[in-house]
């Protein structure tokens, strides 16, 4: 692999998109992560440099994705200070609203969900077509819960949905430029999922851990959640996969989704 790729990660100052920029550091790549919150973002690269010691650049950009001028400024920010993209992981918060009833979302929960998932993604890649001086590898994050969405997650489950149309139309009209793949996840202990799940065991007065156990664990048949080296061994390994895998779909979920459908 040439140690001397570059990346960029969204959302990367925790869970699933630090874990993203992790993997890639492991490769060698110099990793831009990106978060709304500075000291956030000061706190996730003292952790990579941690990991990864010296051997890989690691650059802080502060960003908002879900606001389209500011995933251009991103794009171009990036560029500037590494040279070059290789790799591009998008990767997601959730809207402020989560969880909540989708009956009591209004439209500005639907545009920002929109934004945050299909305007960000959409305009990244139209970046890397327009300025980008070669091919982009890029890997969406997806969860298996877009296949079968969940009451306190609907909101971004049903806006999720349309990722699988836009990577693969994406790849099959810019194959000069971009190569693009949509990792479907299962459940991840991430600081975000455990805050979910907190916040809906009180709702519902259940035990956190029985909740965890039941609802989330429960639905795998392996009966357990995805564990973080799995997580980095398959992200490391899509953004770097031939070229021929384009445009697919690739759904790594314990087989969750094998037993809710």
């Amino acid at each position: 692999m040439n140690n001397k790729c570059n990346a960029l990660v969204t959302a990367s100052s925790r869970g699933i998109g630090f874990q993203a920029a992790l993997a890639l550091a492991e490769k060698g790549c110099n990793v831009a992560i990106n978060s709304r919150d500075q000291k956030n973002l000061e706190a996730a690269a003292r952790k990579l440099k941690d990991f990864v010691g010296n051997k890989v650049g690691v650059e802080k950009i502060k960003g908002d994705i879900s606001k389209h001028d500011e995933v251009k400024k991103l794009y171009a920010e990036v560029v500037k200070k590494l040279g070059s993209l290789d790799v591009i992981v998008m990767s997601y918060g959730n809207p402020p609203c989560e969880p909540c009833e989708l009956i009591d979302t209004g439209y500005e929960d639907w545009s920002y969900a929109f934004n945050l998932y299909i305007s960000s993604t959409m305009e990244m890649m139209k970046s890397a077509y327009l300025y980008g001086t070669s091919k982009t590898s890029f890997v969406i994050i997806s969860s298996f819960s877009a296949y079968h969405p969940m009451g306190p997650t609907s909101l971004s489950d049903i806006i999720r949905g349309s990722l699988p149309a836009l990577v693969k139309t994406y790849s099959r009209l810019y194959p000069e430029k971009i190569r693009a793949n949509l990792l479907v996840l299962g459940s991840f202990k991430t600081e975000g999922a455990t805050s979910l799940i907190k916040r809906l065991s009180e709702e519902e007065g259940v035990d956190e851990a029985a909740y965890w156990k039941e609802f989330v664990e429960g639905i795998s048949p392996l009966r357990r959640a995805g564990r973080f080296e799995e997580l980095r061994e398959v992200i490391s390994w899509l953004a770097f996969a031939p070229e021929y895998l384009t445009g697919s779909v690739i759904v790594f979920d314990g087989g969750t989704l094998n037993c809710i459908l």
